[in-house]
């Protein structure tokens, strides 16, 4: 090789591996990427952070196997993902076999998404909004609780919360989220994160919390067709099986 010779790569996917439970990344190295049948070799980069490098940059169905975590098929479509820095956030369900969990689950035709919030269980609260540059000031937050890249709902009481998205963390008070807030809102209104589900074939569905004790009630946020549904739920009392989305 002669002297000054530059040996560039490129980075043509980051996928990063999140507990939909516990929102924190997933450590596990047992992890297995497929495309159709064929092993992908993906770089662990920490974190729950692995890179595809010079792969290229063609759309394809990706098969994510973790152990401890269901199986997921991601639907890699690069028109939708930032052309620098090409990521992917892919939220896991733990397996009922490995954790103590609580599962609900259903069938509801027209199902889009759904997804949860634990109103017993806030991170922090709301003090202000400034719509100029879309920065949000928080009260009593962890401070030592990294925001920056997560899902929150703003809770309007205990009937229906906005979904936002924080884009920036500056200070462990104040943070940027990516899409203007939508409602008024009232100051100390509680904001907590999101626990994502997973919707299957012909509108199955499946929604997974930790067996915490305590207050287990969720606020959980569904999608009929472009129509956003509300229903609180007591993980802990209610009789699952009986209940309806």
């Amino acid at each position: 090789m002669e002297d000054g010779a530059v040996i560039r790569c490129r980075l043509d996917l980051l996928v990063r591996l999140i507990d939909t439970t516990t929102g924190q990344a997933i450590t596990e190295r047992n992890v297995l990427f497929k495309r159709g049948d064929t092993k992908l070799t993906a770089h662990g980069r920490g974190e729950g952070n692995f890179v595809f490098i010079d792969t290229g940059r063609e759309d394809f169905l990706m098969t994510l196997s973790v152990f401890g975590y269901e199986d997921k098929l991601i639907d890699v479509k690069y028109e939708n993902l930032d052309e620098r820095m090409p990521s992917i956030d892919a939220f896991l369900l733990p397996a009922e076999s490995t954790f103590d969990i609580i599962t609900l689950s259903g069938r509801r035709t027209g199902l889009v998404a759904v997804e949860a919030v634990q109103v017993s269980k806030p991170v922090c609260s709301i003090s202000e909004f400034n719509k100029k540059d879309q920065k949000v000031t928080l009260f009593l937050p962890n401070k030592l609780m990294n925001m920056e890249g997560a899902h929150y709902g703003l809770l309007k009481g205990e009937e229906s919360y906005e979904h936002i998205f924080v884009e920036k963390q500056f200070t462990p008070t104040l943070i940027k989220v990516k899409d203007p807030l939508e409602e008024e809102f009232t100051v100390n209104s509680p904001i907590c994160r999101v626990v994502f589900g997973e919707v299957g074939p012909k509108g199955s569905f499946r929604l997974r919390v930790r067996d915490s004790g305590g207050d287990l009630r969720y606020l959980v946020r569904y999608q009929i067709k472009d129509k956003v549904k509300f229903k609180l739920i007591d993980f802990k009392n209610d009789d699952l099986s009986e209940i309806k989305l």
